[in-house]
C-alpha cells in the first residue's frame, strides 16, 4: 500500500475536538444500553472510575463461547455466548447480584472458522426491548422483561442477503424509531416495533462494524461498511451520499469509523493500515493522509484531545499492542505491546484497558506516556472483548464465556 505524505494545511484542527454529531437524546448515562455506549464511541462521561488500589469481585458467571459485549440497562445486564455445540443463548442477569432472569436460545453452529468461534456480535437495549443479531441472519426483537419472542426476520431468506465469511456481526442500532442492520451493500433500516422495512440496500456481503449514525444541520446519516467499502446513506431512505473504498484482506471491515466534525477516520488490519477523510457536507470525502501506522483488526479506537488510542495489529501477531496516534497527523506517539491484542475504552480521561490475558488496568489518557495506576489480573485469557464500564462496575469477558463484573467506583 502506498505511504501517503502528511497534508498538515488541509487539517482543520479545531474539528479533532469536536464532540460526535449524534441526536441530541442521546445523553450521558450510567448504563451502557448498546455497543460502544450511549454515545457510541467507546467513552464513558461517568464519574468515579477508581483509578487506584485494587478491585473487588462482585460477581461472576459462565455464558459460553464467544466475544459479544454485555449491555446494561434498567438493572439488567444481556450478553450472549455459545454451548459449543449447536446453539447460542442470550442470558439476562441482575445488575447488582448476578442473579438470573432470563434466558433464549436459537440453534447456532459454532462457525469456529481459523479461530474458537462462538457469537461475536453485541446485542442492544431499548427501553423494555432487546434487539440481537445472530451469525446466521436471524435477527430477535425480545421483551428486556422476559426473554419472549415480540418478533424475528432472517436477513438471508426475508432479504434476500449474502451472509459474510465470518457471519453477520455488527449490533443492531436503534435511532428513534427505526432499527439500522449492516447487511448487504449499505445497510438496511427495519420498524423497530415489528421489523417491517424502512428501506433497504442492495446484496452484497457486509463488514463487521456497527452501523454509525451521524447528524449535521438536521440532516441524519449513517455510516456502514461492506466488504469492499465504507458507506455513508441517508438514514430516512438508504439513499448513497458517499462513498470510500476500503479493500481489507478477507473483507474484515470490522472497527467503526471515528467521526469527529467534518473528519472521518478509517482503519482495519491485516497490514492495512488507517485514513483520515475530510468530508465538508457534499461530493466525495477527500484523503487528508494514508498509512499503516494504526491497524485496528476488530475494534475502533477512542478518540481524545486530537489523539486516538486504539489496538495496532493483528492477534497472534509480533508487536501488536495498545497505541497513541495524534490524529492530525497519524503520527505514533508510543506503543505498548505488553497488552497484546486487549481491548479498552475510556472512563474520564483515562484508559480502562483489558490486556489479551486479561489484566485490567487504568491509565491516563495522554500522548506522552502509557503508565497504568491500577493493573490487576482478573479473568483468564484469551480477552478480545471490549470492558465496560457502568454504574460503578467493570465488565470483564473472556473468550470461553466467563464474565467477572467488578467494583470499580472510586471510594467516597
Amino acid at each position: 500500500m502506498l505511504m501517503l505524505p502528511f497534508s498538515f494545511p488541509r487539517v482543520n484542527r479545531a474539528l479533532i475536538f469536536t464532540v460526535f454529531l449524534l441526536p441530541e437524546s442521546w445523553a450521558a448515562s450510567a448504563d451502557w444500553p448498546r455497543y460502544r455506549g450511549p454515545a457510541m464511541n467507546g467513552i464513558s462521561e461517568e464519574a468515579g472510575l477508581a483509578t487506584s488500589g485494587a478491585a473487588k469481585v462482585l460477581w461472576s458467571v459462565e455464558t459460553g463461547l464467544g466475544y459479544s459485549a454485555p449491555v446494561i440497562g434498567g438493572g439488567k445486564v444481556v450478553i450472549s455466548g455459545h454451548d459449543g455445540k449447536d446453539k447460542d443463548t442470550l442470558y439476562c442477569f441482575d445488575e447488582t447480584s448476578g442473579e438470573e432472569k432470563w434466558t433464549f436460545s436459537y440453534p447456532q453452529p459454532i462457525g469456529d472458522l481459523y479461530f474458537q468461534g462462538g457469537t461475536t456480535g453485541t446485542s442492544t437495549l431499548d427501553g423494555d426491548r432487546v434487539y440481537h443479531l445472530a451469525r446466521e441472519g436471524e435477527l430477535f426483537c425480545l421483551d428486556a422483561g422476559n426473554g419472549k419472542v415480540i418478533w424475528q426476520k432472517h436477513l438471508n431468506k426475508d432479504f434476500e442477503y449474502t451472509k459474510p465469511t465470518w457471519g453477520f456481526t455488527g449490533a443492531p442500532m436503534v435511532w428513534d424509531d427505526w432499527l439500522l442492520i449492516n447487511a448487504g451493500d449499505a445497510g438496511l433500516n427495519l420498524k423497530k416495533n415489528d421489523g417491517s422495512v424502512v428501506w433497504k440496500s442492495g446484496d452484497e456481503e457486509a463488514g463487521y462494524s456497527t452501523p454509525y449514525p451521524v447528524t449535521r444541520d438536521g440532516w441524519r446519516l449513517v455510516v456502514f461498511s461492506n466488504k469492499r467499502s465504507y458507506v455513508c446513506v441517508d438514514a430516512s431512505n438508504g439513499t448513497e451520499v458517499w462513498r470510500h473504498k476500503w479493500m481489507t484482506r478477507y473483507g474484515v471491515n470490522a472497527a467503526d469509523p471515528v467521526i469527529a466534525g467534518d473528519l472521518v477516520f478509517i482503519s482495519s488490519g491485516y497490514g492495512k493500515g488507517a485514513v483520515l477523510l475530510e468530508w465538508k457536507g457534499k461530493g466525495e470525502p477527500e484523503s487528508l493522509w494514508q498509512n499503516r501506522e494504526l491497524q485496528a483488526q476488530m475494534n475502533a479506537p477512542v478518540l481524545i484531545d486530537g489523539h486516538l488510542y486504539g489496538i495496532h495489529g493483528n492477534e497472534s501477531q509480533d508487536g501488536t499492542g495498545l497505541r497513541c496516534l495524534e490524529m492530525a497527523t497519524g503520527t505514533v506517539k508510543w506503543t505498548e505491546t505488553s497488552v497484546g491484542h486487549g481491548t479498552l475504552m475510556a472512563v474520564e480521561g483515562n484508559l480502562l484497558v483489558l490486556t489479551e490475558n486479561g489484566e485490567i488496568q487504568v491509565a491516563p489518557a495522554t500522548p506522552t506516556e502509557y503508565k497504568p495506576t491500577l493493573s490487576q489480573k482478573v479473568i483468564e485469557p484469551r480477552v478480545w472483548t471490549v470492558p465496560v464500564f457502568s454504574n460503578g462496575r467493570v465488565y470483564c469477558r473472556n473468550a470461553a464465556g466467563s464474565l467477572v463484573v467488578l467494583d470499580m467506583k472510586k471510594a467516597g
